[in-house]
């Protein structure tokens, strides 16, 4: 599948599609992160403008301290 690729995906969507075709459980981990940070934020607030903001600080600290692990795999696999 991955020779094909090109022929089928324009050139700026390229990059994202083979990360996802290394990675492929990548997009299960996503709703997995939104739930976990939406989970947490509710625990430790009440108010639902207050879970909605904690919900989205907690996502994108998980997406970006995942997002360094994977990337660190993806260099260590590489060499």
């Amino acid at each position: 599948m991955l020779v094909m690729l090109p022929l089928l995906l324009p050139p700026a969507i390229l990059p994202l599609a083979l990360l996802v075709e290394q990675v492929p459980m990548l997009l299960f981990g996503l709703p997995l992160m939104a739930a976990a940070s939406l989970v947490f934020a509710a625990t430790h607030h009440e108010q639902a403008e207050a879970i909605k903001w904690a919900a989205l600080e907690w996502a994108v600290w998980l997406v970006g301290i995942l997002g360094v692990v994977m990337v660190v795999v993806l260099v260590i696999s590489s060499l």
